[in-house]
């Protein structure tokens, strides 16, 4: 044999391959050539086509919208029990944390009586309750002129009145103006009750009533020509000295509300009752009962004070103690301060 003939070009024979579960790595940069065995899907190895064919169990494809055997069961059993099914659990929920109130988003908190004599400031500057309470009044009787000089609603006038018992509950009388602070508080009042008046209106009347030797304004007259700037300076000082000592808390509720829409329920809101109540609300302004008491409470002594003065017993209405939302120790005590005014 020759050097030709032993490298001559034979036939081409295929070398059986070795038997494996996994098909052959297909190479990236290997093209694809005639002899190489497909590629199948599925798990059992392709017949080879040197062996039986029939010894090899070869899978049928299965159509992939069919269901399978699993959903074809669940499918075929008969639903759970209405007692076993559960509802889906929501989702959590993340909600922030709710803030704590502040000073300022609070109501204004309700006192005893003995409570506000024995914390007021002006204790310790030598005022006794009795005192504190002719104060007390003082003021009252000048907004009560003020506003009716002004044509101020007397919801104005009694706002005004509660932000100077507010403020002097915290404040002293003898380090501050009562006056002053009166005619402060009115101007901030006929704001936030939608009664506007303009700042130099309320100066001029303030002057005017300040001619009666009970309320005695000299002391801002005799500063010189420019007296009325000063005052209106000092006004507006005591203005905001108001705001940050009640911590700009101006909400005030009002017993009028309580006492017409209770009375008109008992059928008694046109009757002298009524309008005798109103004006002993209006007397109660002098105290501190809006500091010791809520509104309908403050209503419900009145309209019982007015009664006993009509010689009438208003507690004849069944539901008058449903009405006015209020018990009878607390009435006996409203009537009480109430009778201490008069």
């Amino acid at each position: 044999m020759s050097f030709s003939q032993s490298f001559a070009p034979g036939p081409a024979r295929h070398q059986p391959q070795p038997y494996h579960l996994d098909p052959p790595p297909h190479h990236p940069r290997r093209r694809r050539r005639e002899d190489d065995e497909p590629y199948h899907p599925y798990p059992h190895p392709q017949p080879h086509p040197y062996t039986n064919a029939a010894a090899i169990p070869y899978p049928h494809p299965r159509d992939p919208l069919a269901p399978s055997r699993h959903l074809q069961d669940l499918a075929s059993a008969p639903p759970p029990p209405k007692r076993s099914r559960r509802a889906p659990e929501p989702p959590p929920r993340h909600d922030p944390p709710a803030a704590a109130p502040t000073d300022g988003d609070a109501p204004a908190p309700l006192l005893s009586r003995d409570e506000i004599e024995r914390r007021s400031p002006s204790r310790k500057d030598g005022i006794d309750p009795a005192s504190e309470a002719r104060l007390r009044a003082s003021y009252c009787a000048y907004l009560r002129c003020l506003g009716f000089r002004l044509g101020l609603p007397q919801m104005t006038v009694a706002t005004a009145a509660v932000y100077c018992h507010r403020f002097f509950f915290r404040r002293s009388h003898a380090c501050h103006d009562r006056f002053l602070v009166a005619t402060a508080a009115l101007f901030l009042a006929s704001k936030t009750e939608e009664s506007t008046c303009l700042l130099n209106t309320v100066l001029r009347a303030s002057c005017e009533v300040s001619q009666n030797q009970e309320f005695n304004l000299l002391p801002y007259m005799l500063r010189g020509q420019n007296w009325f700037q000063l005052y209106r300076e000092s006004v507006i000082q005591a203005e905001q000295m108001i705001l940050t000592t009640l911590d700009f808390e101006l909400e005030v509720a009002h017993p009028y509300a309580s006492l017409s829409s209770a009375l008109s329920k008992l059928g008694l809101s046109h009757s002298a009752l009524y309008d005798v109540a109103w004006s002993l609300i209006n007397e109660g302004l002098r105290s501190s009962l809006w500091l010791q008491f809520k509104p309908h409470h403050i209503a419900a002594g009145a309209a019982f004070l007015a009664g006993k003065f009509l010689r009438y017993d208003i507690t004849f209405h069944q539901n008058f103690w449903h009405e006015f939302k209020t018990a009878p120790p607390i009435v006996q005590d409203v009537v009480q301060q109430l009778k201490e005014l008069l």
